[in-house]
């Protein structure tokens, strides 16, 4: 292969090197210069992580070939604070910090250039004109609207609107519970100095590549890799055959193997792997195995899986149900025969990509003690070290799981893919191994959102009380199980909605098929089964001309109530959240019927105007000339806290450490949310002392105790009390030798922000000096841990009655949308949030979550759809997977509610996983009050916007007709 010498001025350095032809510039920066805060989230110039300054233009290095920048001086974001993590930041990359715009961060270096480039370009740049300047840029967790903020702040900073000084000076906390600290991680966030596990290089490391099925179901007649094997370079192939002890994984059943073994279940399915010197030299290798494949029969549907005679999935199951969840209380056929009317419908929800930014990646290698190491952005490094340890046939101490930075998870990397290649390889070449996905690879195989055909029945009686709830769930679990088991019992759970219902019956089946598997995505099932209870209730409202917050306060729980899994629930905020909603939208009261027209809260201050690429330079049309007609719709929600319907556990050890500081060694796993900076809040707060004299320690299953997963909302409720218990158990023990020194008693003591001293006297030290007492005088090293278990209890099998959570939260939601009934494009202009998330740890964490679920919300309500032809993505590069980019995103109203759970030793809850739930439903009533369409297959694409259009055009002509 050809090679180009390349001159360029890199971050005001001249660099000179020879590369090889194709090579891009993303690739030149990135591993021939290691400026790694470049990432590449797509690699086709969709997502604009890769951004850079280019002779002073903002490009995608993805798409730029390197021989194009011959000559030209180059600026990446490392360059913007000098290269360092303690050089001086940017106002662009410091607004970013205070206004809480990094979440996972994996986006936030092409977001900062981005930014930048605007403000340079336009250092006056309005809102709108800074979204639509922003478009190229993706950001999965955040919603956009912080960043907004933040580049707003710059530019004000910039003008002199506002004093440079805002951008330093944090606001001083006496109390951090409660307060909006500025996130911990997000200095390494702004300026790329995060390694991700993509970023990461060890010596002597290996690059690995998988050869996949092209296949949904076949049977593997044969490989041959020998030619791949006299590739220069390789060091070793593998497949199922090198799997030294027990092959399978999975959440719940361990029914996927680490490389496909006698047959194949999905498209993308890895077959073998090939590790090599490099990655040319892997990826030539890969395509030289010879696979001779028999192909079987394939089920791309649960009405075909689930028929008499249908192809079997797995051989040793005699049919393809994955799980079956019934949930039974009171008598339904009893509440329909005391319903004043009966409504049938059904839905469907479609598969969804998480489409986090950061592609799966992971390096594996066997350190100087023979201990099997792979560091993998894993939301459950704990599972997975269990898993990995029979696998490998190897005892559990000596496999060790450890947790990088995470670029986006959302449930997506609970599934443990690729990490048993990894560890397999390591041990095979006794090298490091490193494999990163392509983005085509990450959507072809991961797993998705299940989709899901809801067939519902309610009773109403006429003064609105819902007599009889039931609902039919059939999801698509796709080729392994995966988190089906858990998501039709989450699903099943919540599905009938927060509503006193005595008559209820729920059955949910989560089937196997030859798609993509499905999995765990942010709210677990209940998105789905929730969407079409708040449906529902809309058409029930309208029928009795009912407001729709009135039925939904008519049958909202209360204290005491009772659920449908029969469990009585001390305390219900519910009734508190649908006012807050109701009050914070100004909502007009008025029967559920399509009243857009009519309606007077309509086009507010609390929403964004309607985006139209280049309306600044168009003249103002007016409202209506093109068929755009606006409404609103809201929707109420439940969630549950932590893990469903089994005990729950997280374990702390916290370190009263030289100078005041303090340790924290806990399993958590950040992933985006804030939890590292909620932990050192609560630290900060029960031992005295100020939250950046917090340190956080890794994830590292060697060296840090078991929290268990990032997932089921549980990471604050359960990791943040067991912290808070850790720190505890240190005071009493740092207190007992104080007091001593003191010559007073232990209950005598107070600290806070790094002081201690003896209640009503002048008794007073630094917690600096403090800790030197306890260590050098008392000799005693300040340390304590601390557990916290969540006694939920199993559903019984026959009528599902249990107490899955102790802790439940609630939530309300209402939309003000524009439809246009040419284009059929729908526009969410407005959201108001209000959820319950108990005690509140840190307000700014708690809208940046509210924010993103919103988002994640409209991308399922109107867009984002996983398509397949016979178990092959059709959608599998961010060109055809549309998600909502800057331009997509309402003006998001986020409404706090503080119902601090009784049963803890903090009170919070959480809000992770709930912000989403009711976005969809009331983004789909939203249209219906604005057109009178019901749509009840998600998503509200254009297309079905305009055939549901058509269809109402043709019965209103057709009831013309009969009444002539």
């Amino acid at each position: 292969m050809s090679e180009h010498l390349i001159e360029a001025t890199v971050n005001g350095r001249k660099v000179r090197k020879t590369v090889k032809a194709g090579t891009r510039l993303i690739d030149f920066l990135r591993d021939d210069l290691q400026l790694t805060g470049t990432k590449e989230g797509c690699g086709a110039g969709e997502c604009g992580t890769c951004s850079v300054f280019v002779d002073g233009k903002l490009m995608k290095s993805c798409l730029m070939p390197v021989s194009r920048a011959d000559g030209t001086v180059i600026e990446t974001v490392e360059n913007l604070s000098g290269g360092s993590i303690l050089g001086e930041r940017t106002a662009v990359q410091k607004a970013f910090h205070k206004m809480g715009a990094s979440q996972c961060g994996y986006c936030i270096p092409g977001m900062v250039m981005a930014a930048t480039a605007v403000l340079q370009d336009n250092p006056q740049a309005e809102r709108e004109e800074i979204k639509e300047r922003m478009g190229g840029n993706i950001c999965r967790c955040t919603g956009y609207q912080k960043i907004i903020d933040a580049v707003e702040l710059a530019r004000d900073v910039a003008n002199q609107i506002q004093p440079a000084g805002v951008l330093d000076t944090e606001e001083h906390h006496d109390d951090f519970i409660g307060a909006s600290v500025w996130r911990i991680d997000a200095p390494g966030k702004v300026t790329g100095q995060l390694k991700y596990a993509g970023d990461m290089v060890l010596p002597g490391m290996l690059e690995m590549q998988v050869l996949r099925s092209p296949h949904a179901h076949a049977r593997i007649v044969s490989i041959d890799f020998s030619s791949a094997l006299e590739v220069p370079g390789v060091h070793a192939v593998i497949t199922a055959d090198d799997v030294p002890g027990t092959d399978g994984y999975g959440v719940f059943v361990h029914d996927q193997p680490v490389m496909a073994r006698g047959k194949v279940r999905h498209v993308g399915e890895a077959v073998a792997a090939v590790a090599a010197d490099d990655l040319q030299a892997a990826k030539e290798a890969v395509r030289l195995i010879r696979v001779v494949y028999e192909q079987l029969p394939a089920v791309f549907d649960t009405d075909t899986a689930k028929a008499p005679g249908a192809p079997i999935v797995h051989d040793y199951a005699p049919e393809n149900l994955v799980k079956h969840i019934p949930i039974r209380k009171g008598d339904v056929d009893a509440g329909f025969a005391e319903a004043s009317f009966v409504l049938e419908h059904t839905f469907q929800t479609q598969p969804v990509e998480h489409a986090y930014l950061e592609p799966e990646a992971g390096i594996g290698y066997v350190d100087a003690d023979g201990v099997v190491t792979v560091h993998s952005p894993s939301q459950n490094i704990t599972h997975h070290r269990h898993m990995l340890a029979d696998i490998l046939d190897l005892p559990i101490n000596k496999v060790r799981m450890i947790m990088s930075p995470v670029g986006g998870g959302f449930g997506g990397k609970e599934d443990m893919l690729y990490q048993g290649m990894l560890a397999i390889m390591a041990m095979k070449t006794g090298r490091p191994v490193r494999l990163v996905f392509t983005r085509e690879e990450s959507i072809t195989v991961s797993a998705k959102r299940h989709p899901t055909r809801i067939q519902y029945r309610m009773g109403v009686a006429k003064d609105g009380r819902i007599t009889a709830s039931q609902l039919k769930c059939e999801s698509d679990g796709g080729a392994y199980g995966c988190s089906t088991e858990g998501v039709m019992r989450k699903m099943a759970i919540l599905g009938p909605g927060p509503y006193d219902i005595p008559n209820v019956k729920i059955d949910t089946y989560g089937y196997y098929t030859n798609n993509t598997p499905s999995g765990a995505f942010r709210t677990f099932g209940a998105m789905q089964s929730e969407f079409s209870t708040e449906v529902m209730l809309d058409l029930a409202a309208e029928k009795l001309q009912l407001d729709p917050f009135e039925i939904r306060r008519i049958n909202g729980m209360r204290n005491g109530a009772i659920t449908h899994t029969k469990q009585k629930l001390e305390s219900v905020s519910f009734q508190r959240v649908l006012e807050a909603a109701r009050e914070g939208s100004r909502w007009e009261s008025g029967p559920s019927s399509s009243r857009g027209e009519q309606r007077k809260d309509l086009s507010g201050t609390d929403i964004r105007p309607p985006c139209q690429l280049g309306a600044r330079f168009m003249s103002t049309k007016p409202e209506g000339e093109f068929g755009r007609v606006r409404g609103r719709g809201m929707a109420a929600s439940w969630y549950g806290i932590a893990r469903t319907a089994t005990i729950d556990r997280a374990g702390a050890w916290v370190e009263l450490d030289d100078g005041g500081t303090a340790k924290v060694l806990t399993g958590v796993t950040e992933i985006g949310e804030g939890i590292l900076t909620v932990l050192a809040q609560v630290a900060a707060d029960e031992l005295g002392i100020r939250p950046e004299n917090i340190t956080i320690g890794d994830n590292d299953t060697a060296r840090s105790p078991e929290a268990a997963h990032a997932g089921a909302t549980r990471q604050t409720y359960m990791i943040a009390n067991a912290v808070a218990l850790a720190c505890r158990n240190v005071r009493e023990r740092f207190d007992a030798e104080i007091a001593a020194f003191w010559e007073v008693e232990p209950d005598q003591l107070e600290a806070s922000n790094g002081h201690i001293r003896v209640r009503e006297t002048n008794k007073s030290m630094t917690m600096a000096e403090a800790v030197a007492v306890c260590k050098g005088q008392r000799g005693v090293v300040p340390v304590g841990s601390g557990s916290y278990t969540a006694p939920h209890t199993g559903l019984d099998p026959v009528d599902g009655s249990g107490k899955p959570w102790q802790a439940y939260v609630y939530g309300c939601q209402v939309a003000e949308v524009e439809v246009d009934t040419v284009t059929g494009e729908v526009q969410v202009l407005g959201v108001w949030a209000a959820h319950d998330v108990g005690r509140v740890i840190n307000p700014q964490g708690v809208e940046g979550q509210i924010e993103g679920g919103v988002v994640q919300g409209l991308g399922q309500a109107l867009m984002e759809d996983y398509q397949q032809t016979d178990g092959h993505a059709v959608s599998h590069g961010f060109d055809k997977y549309i998600l909502p980019t800057s331009l997509d995103v309402p003006h998001i109203n986020s409404i706090i509610i503080e119902d601090p759970d009784p049963l803890s030793p903090l009170g919070a809850k959480g809000i992770g996983e709930p912000a989403l739930v009711p976005t969809v439903p009331a983004i789909i009533n939203a249209i219906y009050d604005a057109a009178g369409i019901r749509l009840t297959s998600l998503p509200a694409t254009p297309v079905k916007v305009l055939a549901a259009l058509r269809d109402k055009k043709r019965m209103r002509e057709g009831s013309l007709e009969a009444a002539e």
